[in-house]
């Protein structure tokens, strides 16, 4: 009975002498194209998938100890100094609260220079000659000196601001009559054609009030005047009556006038005969 007993101690090495003689076997079945086994197809793809997971595992390991390297070689520490990978961690965390203590204080150094600077230099010219007079530093000549180079320095960037705002205006006004003139062209028409309408009205009322003038001059001169109406020959004319009466014109043309004479003949005709002059007038 003892002869046949087999050790507890023995049973895992020949599992594991079984599992590797079946991968060998695998093996070779696959180097030979010999058909394999359902059961050594399994054990081969299952050994393929292990090798795969173990490379896997092997290059994720190889990247955290590369990053830890890279953090200790940031990280202020001793040539040939050991460390693990958690007093790296705990290291590298002291070192970035260090460096943000560094950075706020420098950030509010930086603020109170600036606001020095400001003090010192932005005070007026005046302020600064004031107090300098009053320490007795300097003399006239050169308190003279500096009030014309600061008014020669204000007057230059006052003109080049003036310069540059004009440029500016200019520049926008042309943006806005170009802009005008895209988008409201029709508009522009209309008041154009307005105008020459209100230019022909006036013009009519002119020649109106002309008529009514010389029908109120003819009833005058006919009162005045009744034995010329008799008189076989008309007088030599004495004098002239001049009227001007403005031409119908358009609003960019150059205007210009009709000068009409009338003697004392043709003041004395018919209403008829006044109307057909003013009609060749107009015309």
């Amino acid at each position: 009975m003892e002869y046949f007993m087999v050790p507890t101690q023995k049973v895992p090495s020949l599992q594991h002498f079984r599992k590797t003689e079946k991968e060998v076997i695998g093996g070779l079945c696959s180097l030979a194209n010999i058909p394999l086994t359902p059961e050594t197809a399994r054990d081969q793809e299952r050994r393929i998938r292990r090798e795969i997971a173990n490379s896997n595992e092997r290059r994720r390991m190889q990247s955290i100890n590369a990053g830890f390297q890279s953090l200790k070689t940031l990280i202020p520490h001793s040539d040939g100094e050991k460390l693990s990978k958690a007093a790296i961690l705990q290291q590298t965390a002291e070192y970035i609260f260090s460096l943000e203590q560094e950075k706020t204080r420098l950030l509010q150094q930086n603020t109170q220079l600036k606001r020095f600077i400001q003090e010192f230099s932005g005070s007026s010219p005046k302020r600064r000659r004031t107090e300098e007079k009053d320490e007795g530093i300097g003399s006239p000549d050169i308190l003279e000196e500096e009030k014309a180079e600061d008014l020669r320095r204000e007057m230059i960037e006052l003109r080049q601001q003036l310069d540059k705002e004009r440029s500016v205006r200019m520049m926008l006004e042309e943006q806005i009559r170009s802009l005008d003139a895209h988008l409201y062209p029709e508009k522009l028409k209309v008041i154009a054609q307005q105008v020459q309408e209100q230019h022909m009205q006036t013009q009519t009322q002119t020649l109106l009030r002309l008529q009514q003038q010389q029908e109120q001059l003819e009833r005058e001169t006919a009162s005045r005047s009744p034995q010329v109406l008799t008189s076989p020959t008309p007088p030599a004319p004495t004098h002239h009556a001049t009227v001007i009466v403005p031409a119908p014109t358009l609003p960019h043309p150059p205007h210009h006038v009709t000068v009409v004479t009338m003697g004392p003949t043709s003041v004395i005709n018919t209403a008829s005969t006044s109307r057909q002059n003013l009609d060749t007038i107009v015309q």
